[in-house]
């Protein structure tokens, strides 16, 4: 007897596939109630779950978020699963359908268990951050039609099994959050998918794997995207042109470094081509005017060396250009009658960064407008308020001109649809009445150095849609009103007004993530709950009291509440935040000891604790933080000596432990391991024994400050090691967490006896001061060869040996101090050639004879400069030289002169 398994089956739902729904919810944190219908029998009656109409299996599963896609994260996030995705789902036995797209597993490795069913047709994945690496298993999946992995941290290389996928027509793999690119080993695998009509590989690093004629085959192609994919290679030409179905290519932000490809000009069937950002040259062809069904022309960035308008003219139905940063030039007037009656067809424009001058009244004339770019250009004039009858606008970009005059309700009056208004950085004064209630709803809002004040634009309470609000250096006077505080904004930045009061108990409930708030003058404690803050800036403000007990931003990269009031210890909590980037809390009145807790903050780069009253050791646990850059402890209270466990941050790049009371010897191994240092800055502590000769190897370094510590011995040979001292060329560039730029740091020099306090780009600033020290012997020969220094102080030791004839080579030297040593020998002429020299002290030395002159020395005519130095005669001084003195005085022109 042959015994038959049947399934049960409750009301239109087998139990095991029931069960197994269930099992999957049970591991899912749901803060949207996307699954709140999952309970009862009827299983198939559940949202997201579709069974099939005559045996009543689950064949389709789709929990896509609801708000997902949306220009950001933070837009979907609140309905965003989080969690794990237990593998019960297996029990799906016909399923064919997948969609778990637009939610939060960013803690997760890709569901390796979804590799496991065998009906599968359609997996989509995007948006939902998962981690790790695509399994190879992802290519068992034989019957898949459509694969979207897009918008996920993946890593590592993109398995070639997904060629094995021969049914794939969809396939969109780009668009990684993470800073590391997936990358690819070789892209053959791409032949076998030969039904394929989509392909999206954006982001992901090609390392010209891509084999251009493996691509010319794939006929049935339609859209082809691969920006920013590391490509330097692209056929100039092709003997023939298979991509007969191609719509939509974008091949924009690459290194191609060639003129345009010619066989681009063939693919009649265009609607699409972005070729932005690619480092083309030469020019743009009168073939472009081939492609007669294009929609999208994105051409901005290249390095063409003319910009044929002409063919662009003749394509009638383009309705978006993008011609930004190309150097056009001239009058905007002469480029729109160069494109001809085209041009008021258009409806996305972009010609920010051109040079473009003139006004921008024939603005009004395009009917269709929805997107216009005109941002860093020289366009003058009045924005005329018949803009306001633009009705199709939705973004309007104006930043970084000379427009000027008075915006009103007028200029928004039928502007319903627009969403982002960025005006910053023009002579623009807004009036707009205090009851004015908006047409639109803005998203974006950008008034940047216009003038909006003396009042809080009260209008900004309608606009319940706003993300992004920029009011930074606007005039503002006075207190936020509480009801701003109640906004869906994300992004505030209202930094260099006059805001006063103090700020709300909570931002608990609040939806900021990144809130700028320097340089006004906001008074009382510091809030005690953030909730969800990114970034946050309060810093040059007037906060008091001390630092909340429960510090904590446990998302938070930046924290900087630095020129405050603020005392108090440092709380436990601030090692926490493992998500930090920079922390800075300089410039108040913070007290006890730094917290012995940084093991878990892996990820910080900047740590700004200077002048305060900061107390005890520097903790061993520092040495944990092996991203870190920038360590600045300089004026406080800090003892002890330096802990041998920081030489673990190899990538160091600011060390400023000056004004403290640290003591022992400088270690050597800072010279050995923490390579990578640009200033090294120990002054004005307890540090005692020799200047290690390691210190030459810091090859990068720009500022050496040992001085006014007790340190003995010669200066050693090894300073004339110092690379970027000798080369004014190089340019330091420094990264904090996402973001690159010129490495501006702050910190006090000491220049001619003043204190300096420098936020200059470091590649001015190279300087070496070891003065206030127990030094003795020659100043090495090595030192005269740093052509690059700007400043030289070696004063108040006991230095011997004379002032090389070789000094004539550091040409940018600012600053000399050589005062209170045991110098002797001539002043060399050699100095009379430093025309950057503009602080000079040799006093209380032993020099002798003429004082030489001439050029720039001329221009030093200060007699203190030389004041202590019995032997030495001529201007400036009262001295003068005569054949009467009873010392021989060689002056370089063979013969013996006496001074009196």
């Amino acid at each position: 007897m042959t015994i038959i398994f049947i399934p049960t089956i409750a009301n239109g739902c087998f139990e095991v596939e029931r069960d197994a729904l269930l099992t999957f919810k049970a591991d899912l944190h749901d803060p949207g109630n996307l699954l709140s219908s999952w309970h009862g029998p009827e299983c198939c009656n559940w949202t997201g779950v579709i069974c099939h109409n005559l045996h009543q299996h689950v064949v389709k599963l789709n929990l896509r978020n609801p708000l997902y896609p949306a220009d950001n994260y933070f837009d979907w996030e609140s309905h965003a699963l989080t969690g794990t995705l237990n593998p019960a789902l297996l029990s799906l036995k016909y399923l064919t359908h997948l969609d778990i797209s637009g939610h939060d597993f960013s803690n997760i490795n890709f569901p390796k268990f979804a590799c496991s069913f065998e009906h599968l047709v359609y997996l989509n994945l995007s948006g939902s951050q998962f981690q790790g690496v695509i399994p190879q298993e992802i290519g068992n999946l034989s019957r898949l039609q459509s694969l979207d992995l897009s918008g996920s941290n993946f890593t590592g290389l993109i398995p070639p099994q997904i060629g094995n996928l021969s049914n794939l027509w969809y396939l969109s793999l780009g668009y990684s959050y993470l800073f590391s690119k997936p990358s690819v080993d070789r892209l053959s695998w791409l032949s076998r998918l030969f039904n394929l009509r989509y392909l999206d590989m954006s982001w992901i690093d090609l390392n010209d794997t891509v084999d251009w004629s493996v691509i010319n085959e794939m006929h049935l192609l339609e859209t082809l995207m691969l920006p920013d994919c590391s490509l330097s290679e692209i056929p100039i030409e092709l003997s023939h042109v298979n991509l007969t179905s191609l719509k939509k290519l974008d091949i924009s932000l690459n290194s191609f470094n060639v003129p345009l490809p010619n066989w681009l000009w063939n693919l009649t069937g265009l609607l699409y081509i972005d070729l932005r950002y690619s480092e083309f040259y030469g020019s743009v062809p009168i073939t472009l005017s081939n492609l007669v069904s294009l929609n999208f022309l994105g051409l901005g960035g290249n390095n063409f060396e003319n910009v044929f308008l002409e063919p662009i003219s003749q394509l009638v139905n383009l309705r978006s250009l993008y011609l930004s940063r190309l150097g056009i030039g001239g009058d905007v007037l002469n480029l729109i009658k160069k494109l001809g009656n085209m041009w008021y067809n258009l409806e996305d424009v972009d010609l920010g960064g051109n040079g473009l001058t003139g006004n921008i009244s024939w603005i009004t004339q395009m009917r269709n407008l929805s997107i216009i770019d005109l941002t860093s250009n020289s366009l003058s004039g009045h924005i005329p308020s018949e803009i306001g009858t633009l009705v199709c606008l939705k973004e309007l970009y104006l930043s970084g001109n000379s427009l000027s005059g008075v915006i009103t309700e007028a200029h928004f009056v039928k502007l319903s649809n627009l969403e982002t208004l960025d005006l910053s950085g023009n002579m623009l004064t807004l009036k707009l009445n205090e009851n004015w209630v908006p047409p639109f709803q803005l998203q974006y809002l950008v008034l940047e150095s216009c003038k909006v004040g003396p009042k809080f634009p009260s209008w900004l309470q309608w606009q319940t849609q706003l993300f992004d609000v920029s009011l930074s250096n606007t005039s503002i006077i006075g207190v936020i009103p509480a009801w701003f505080w109640n906004l869906s904004v994300e992004y505030v930045d209202m930094s260099y007004n006059n805001i006063t009061g103090s700020l709300p108990v909570s931002f608990l409930l609040s939806k900021i993530r990144d809130l700028n708030l320097r340089s006004n003058n906001i008074s009382g404690p510091m809030p005690s709950v953030w909730g969800g803050i990114d970034s946050l800036d309060l810093s040059n403000n007037i906060l008091n009291g001390s630092m909340p007990t429960k510090f904590e931003f446990p998302q938070a990269h930046l924290v900087d509440l630095s020129g405050n009031r603020i005392d108090g210890a440092i709380p436990q909590g601030v090692c926490n935040m493992s998500y930090l980037f920079v922390l800075q809390l300089s410039h108040n009145a913070i007290s006890g000891e730094i917290p012995d807790c940084w093991k878990n903050i892996s990820n910080l780069e900047e740590i700004d604790l200077s002048n305060n009253q900061i107390t005890g050791e520097l903790p061993a646990s520092i040495g944990s933080l092996q991203n870190l850059l920038t360590l600045q402890l300089y004026n406080n209270k800090l003892h002890g000596e330096i802990p041998s466990t920081l030489q673990q941050c190899k990538n160091l790049v600011f060390l400023s432990l000056g004004m403290n009371n640290f003591s022992g010897k400088i270690p050597a191994w800072i010279g050995k391991q923490l390579q990578n240092l640009v200033v090294l800055q120990l002054r004005s502590n307890k540090f005692t024994g020799f200047i290690p000769p390691e210190i030459g190897e810091l090859s990068e370094l720009q500022i050496l400050d040992l001085a006014h510590n007790s340190l003995v011995g010669s200066i050693p040979n090894s300073v004339g090691n110092f690379s970027s001292m000798k080369n004014s060329s190089r340019y330091y560039f420094v990264t904090y967490g996402s973001h690159t730029s010129s490495y501006s740091d702050t910190l006090y020099i000491d220049i001619n006896g003043q204190y300096v306090y420098s936020s200059a780009p470091l590649e001015f600033v190279k300087t070496i001061d070891i003065s206030g020290n127990n030094l003795s012997g020659q100043i090495p020969e090595e030192i005269w060869l740093l052509q690059a220094v700007i400043s030289l102080n070696l004063s108040r030791n006991s230095l011997i040996g004379e002032i090389s004839e070789t000094i004539d080579g550091m040409r940018y030297l600012e600053s000399l101090d050589l005062s209170f040593n045991e110098m002797s020998g001539q002043i060399p002429h050699a100095m009379s050639t430093l025309s950057s020299l503009h602080n000079l002290n040799l006093s209380y030395n032993n020099f002798s004879g003429k004082i030489p002159n001439g050029r720039q020395l001329d221009t030093l005519n200060d007699s203190s400069i030389y004041v202590g130095n019995s032997y030495l005669c001529g201007p400036p001084t009262d001295k003068s030289c005569s054949n009467g003195s009873s010392i021989g005085i060689d002056f370089g022109h063979g013969e013996n002169q006496r001074f009196k």
